[in-house]
């Protein structure tokens, strides 16, 4: 039985297509302009597919506006075709300063190019089936809702189309992390396109919660509706930050000397102990990659300065708290200084111990994982400041490490990313969450005839 071909457009790290692999797929190529990205794609998805490996275009040669499509597919169409073009216009942040959309609508909203790309890939290829993910800012772009837009666009190459917003916990991602879902089945297959019902329940925080009115509907996705997960179906509760970590190895060793040795990016560490969790196994067993013997890739950024306040951090705790424990510290030292009849320097030391980051501009900039708890989205800026996810073990004070973003997206133990520490952040922050894509992926390959393989979770 042939395996249903993928091409991923817009591929990045791989994500996406893994989660297909895994439910039954044959990657047949893969595009993205990112060069590390695509390096990383290669790099696992050789081993994944050692015999056919997937055509990698990546770099200069991936300019999607120029590159001709036909050599992307020299052996052929795909059956599914996925991707994620990147859309600013939809994003919610800096959704301000966007200008309005031109009087043709989403699709002649300049910005969006990239997607116009993935639309002429659908038209010209005519795949089975079609995914494209998105940002839920699509429902809303300047009181015009996008998504419905391009569902309607993209049914006129002749596709049963349908979207959703879906949040990766449904699907046993240790993670609350909405993103929009364009399906699409072509007319001549006769079937209507729907998505996975939810494996895991959770209650979703504030600025997470899909519309009040999608709550009401549980119905296969028709042309240009919407459909969101049946979470009374759902069997399991949702994976939590310490189910998802806590068998991985202790980082104390930034905590020692003056300053510490760095150690190797790429250093292997053992694992701290058997895992314990059904997820913690799925990251160690991933279908198609050797269960290692421990991990790489388990590195942080050092920020001496902040240590101790990353320790008094309560979980759930934002910048304004933290900055009130460094302010604290801050008053404590000055005052054991004083007690010892030392000068001080109080500048200098407010420079060594409190961030200088306005309070009322960076509310989330730090933020402490609550353990029981999913976390919040794990996003690309994650190569610029990882704050945002500080590890909930007072002992280790530190930020997550990569391999620890990783497993929040749910990339297995034996996936390799290629590059320096941030370029790991941002391909693991930007992309599709694999256990996501295999749910996704599931129904779509039985549909076409393929031998599907659902999520272990």
């Amino acid at each position: 039985m042939r395996r249903p071909r993928v091409v991923d457009l817009f591929c990045g790290a791989g994500g996406f297509s893994l989660g297909f692999h895994a439910a039954g797929c044959h990657i047949q190529a893969a595009v993205d302009i990112d060069e590390d990205a695509g390096a990383t794609f290669l790099r696992n998805f050789s081993r994944l597919q050692p015999r056919d490996g997937p055509r990698v275009i990546a770099g200069d040669d991936a300019d999607l506006e120029q590159l001709d499509r036909g050599l992307v597919i020299s052996d052929g169409p795909p059956d599914i075709l996925i991707g994620g073009p990147p859309c600013q216009a939809f994003s919610t942040i800096g959704r301000a300063k966007l200008d309005s959309l031109s009087d043709e609508g989403f699709a002649g909203d300049p910005r969006n190019e990239l997607y116009r790309v993935f639309v002429g890939a659908v038209a010209e290829w005519q795949p089975r089936v079609f995914v494209m993910e998105n940002v839920p800012g699509m429902l809303s772009v300047e009181g015009r809702n996008a998504a419905d837009e391009a569902a309607a666009e993209l049914a006129g190459k002749g596709y049963e189309v349908g979207y959703a917003v879906l949040n990766a916990v449904w699907y046993g991602v240790p993670q609350f992390r909405n993103r929009l879902f364009i399906i699409g089945i072509r007319r001549d297959l006769g079937v209507r396109p729907a998505v996975p019902v939810a494996t895991h329940r959770a209650v979703l925080p504030p600025g997470y919660m899909i519309p009040s009115r999608a709550l009401q509907l549980s119905l296969p996705l028709v042309h240009h509706g919407e459909l969101y997960a049946e979470l009374d179906r759902a069997s399991h509760q949702a994976v939590t930050t310490r189910e998802a970590l806590d068998d991985l190895p202790l980082l104390v060793d930034h905590l020692g000397g003056d300053p510490p040795p760095r150690p190797d990016f790429r250093r292997p560490l053992p694992y701290r102990r058997d895992p314990h969790s059904p997820y913690a196994e799925v990251m160690r067993g991933w279908p198609g990659l050797s269960g290692p013997d421990g991990i790489d890739d388990h590195a942080i950024r050092r920020t001496p300065r902040d240590y101790e306040t990353f320790a008094r951090m309560r979980p759930g705790d934002r910048y304004p708290e933290a900055i009130a424990i460094a302010r604290q510290r801050l008053a404590e030292e000055i005052a054991a200084l004083r007690a010892l009849g030392k000068q001080l320097d109080e500048e200098q030391l407010a420079t060594r111990i409190v961030p200088p980051y306005p309070v009322d501009v960076f509310i989330d900039k730090w933020r402490k994982l609550i353990p029981d708890q999913p976390s919040w989205t794990v996003t690309a800026h994650l190569s610029k400041d990882s704050y945002s996810h500080i590890h909930y073990d007072d002992a280790q004070k530190r930020a997550v490490s990569v391999r620890e973003a990783a497993r929040l997206q749910s990339f297995p133990d034996a996936y390799e990313f290629s590059g320096n520490m941030g370029d790991c952040f941002r391909q693991i922050g930007n992309a599709v969450p694999p256990l996501l894509a295999w749910a996704i992926a599931s129904p779509l390959v039985e549909l076409l005839g393929g031998q599907s393989s659902g999520p272990p979770l």
